[in-house]
């Protein structure tokens, strides 16, 4: 990468490129990549904005783009495209970013990975930009509105109109607005070592703000923060990070002190360390994942935030194999996440329509198993972050019509957090346009048989 070290924007570039023609989602590049350089929090920052804000917002990028390239932006490499790209993103939708260093970073970045002929076109094609931004920002109406839906929030025109016919045109724009909306990192207090006002007063002495999330009170929304792993309380196991969409679901299951609690798909272990906290260190968890390698993160949590109750065991959940039953199950099934698209910029690239009904298949034969793990008057519950009807209410529906033992329990002395997300048959479900979290799905079910 040269003798001096890459910049931010060549950083940015790498995993870009990475996810263009690696198939790696951009955490994960940005991830390796971060442990090559030397980077500061707010270099960080600066780089994981330039990536996610291009992928999120490609398909209007490469339509500004097609208005000022003859032969269209797929004509170029891969490299020079995506230096278009994060160019266009900062030149039209970051402000703080001035058009010289933007224009000015991107020739040098052509001249890197580019020849003489594609320098002057990223130069000129900038420029050009810069003279048009006013006409470029708004692109004309077909008449056809998934399709102008489709290039206006940029988004493939298979979710839009997937949740045009679900939600109607009003509340689908409001989750295409959501989905572009940057989600502040959310942590959740170990309540166990530390208050919640005082994790509060060590975060703002570095310089973070925070703000106590709107459901949960053990939640802290955080933002301005860098490296998470530097801020005070992490290596000693203060806080966890974790959307507040994910606690919903351990708070639905209410675990118990003294209680056995199965976590069929624990990985990466956000949820089980939860449990473990709300059960005080108190019972037994066993905690599941098919893959050695996800578990590794799981154990490496519950050592951070000092966990002594959690066993972590190798397991497909559609063949469990365990001779235990559980006061308590936990199913958060492997999804879409179709509600997490907010976060997860590139998701809304990675996901194809026949990807659905595969995970469809795969939380059935998770509920199917693990109804066995649950004990007679046992409680078992199944979440998702997706908020796709077929992952969640009709996999619900598959579950019932096999499973006449289990029924869902109505909401009674239920935790009043729960109050504003769940209806009236006890089904917790959030939508990032309404609540300001990631979309999610949860229900708990009792074994009375």
């Amino acid at each position: 990468m040269g003798a001096a070290g890459p910049s931010i924007r060549e950083v940015a570039l790498r995993a870009l490129y990475q996810f263009d023609t690696e198939g790696l989602f951009v955490r994960d590049a940005l991830s390796d990549l971060f442990k090559q350089v030397a980077f500061d929090g707010r270099n960080r920052s600066l780089a994981t904005e330039l990536v996610y804000g291009t992928v999120r917002w490609r398909k209007r990028l490469d339509w500004v783009l097609d208005q000022l390239i003859r032969r269209g932006t797929y004509s170029l490499t891969p490299w020079i495209r995506n230096i278009l790209r994060m160019g266009v993103y900062q030149l039209m939708m970051m402000d703080q970013v001035p058009d010289a260093a933007a224009t000015d970073e991107a020739v040098k970045l052509a001249k890197r990975y580019g020849h003489k002929g594609t320098v002057g076109l990223t130069n000129a094609v900038l420029r050009s930009v810069i003279r048009q931004r006013r006409q470029l920002q708004h692109p004309d109406q077909t008449g056809d509105a998934i399709k102008d839906m489709s290039l206006i929030h940029s988004y493939p025109e298979w979710i839009v109109q997937r949740w045009v016919a679900r939600y109607g045109h009003q509340q689908a724009v409001a989750l295409l607005e959501a989905g572009n909306r940057t989600p502040p990192v959310v942590i959740r207090v170990n309540i166990q070592k530390i208050s919640t006002e005082k994790l509060t007063e060590l975060l703002i002495l570095d310089g973070v703000q925070v703000a106590v999330c709107h459901g949960l009170k053990d939640y802290l929304t955080i933002r301005n923060t860098g490296d998470i792993k530097l801020l005070s309380g992490y290596t000693e196991g203060l806080f966890q990070v974790q959307d507040e969409s994910s606690g919903l679901a351990v708070r639905l299951l209410d675990p118990q002190p003294g209680e056995t609690i199965i976590d069929v798909c624990s990985a990466p272990g956000g949820k089980t360390t939860y449990i473990s906290h709300l059960q005080q260190d108190q019972g037994r968890i066993i905690a599941c994942d098919f893959a050695p390698k996800r578990l590794r993160r799981v154990r490496a949590h519950c050592q951070r935030l000092q966990l002594e109750n959690v066993s972590v065991i190798a397991m497909d959940g559609c063949r469990p194999g365990l001779n235990i039953q559980a006061d308590r199950v936990l199913v958060d099934a492997p999804c879409s996440g179709m509600g997490t698209i907010a976060r997860r910029a590139d998701l809304r690239w990675r996901r194809q329509p026949e990807d659905i009904p595969a995970v469809q298949r795969v939380q059935k034969a998770l509920l199917d198993s693990s109804a066995y793990l649950v004990k007679t008057g046992g409680t078992l519950v199944y979440s998702t972050c997706s908020i796709e009807t077929e992952e969640n209410e009709d996999v619900l529906e598959y579950f019932c019509k096999r499973h006449s033992e289990f029924e869902v329990e109505k909401p009674a002395n239920w935790p009043s957090e729960l109050s504003d997300v769940m209806d009236t048959q006890g089904i917790v479900r959030t939508l990032p346009s309404r609540h300001g979290i990631d979309g999610s799905f949860a229900v708990r079910l009792r074994k009375t048989g």
